[in-house]
């Protein structure tokens, strides 16, 4: 796999989200989805389902990262409980 580089807003999101730089890297490495991005051939949407700790159900992931020849970059993480509208 590629070297993964978390940008500080992503850090930042993650922190805020209690979401583990683990966490991250596996929904990367296996995710549910990937949508690409219609404005930039770099960026990609990673949507992966995992449980959340903190409200013990379901959540869902979306990553945006830009793929480059050596490194993923990830620009921001979102987890939302609202599935059915984002997957």
């Amino acid at each position: 796999m590629k070297r993964i580089l978390f940008l500080p807003h992503a850090l930042l999101r993650m922190e805020e989200r209690g979401i583990s730089r683990s966490e991250i890297t596996e929904a990367i490495a296996s995710p549910n989805k990937i949508e690409s991005s219609k404005a930039d051939f770099q960026r990609f949407l990673i949507k992966k389902l995992y449980f959340n700790k903190k409200f013990q159900k379901e959540h869902l992931l979306l990553i945006i990262i830009e793929n480059n020849q050596n490194i993923i970059k990830v620009i921001t993480v979102i987890d939302t409980s609202k599935i059915s509208k984002n997957f």
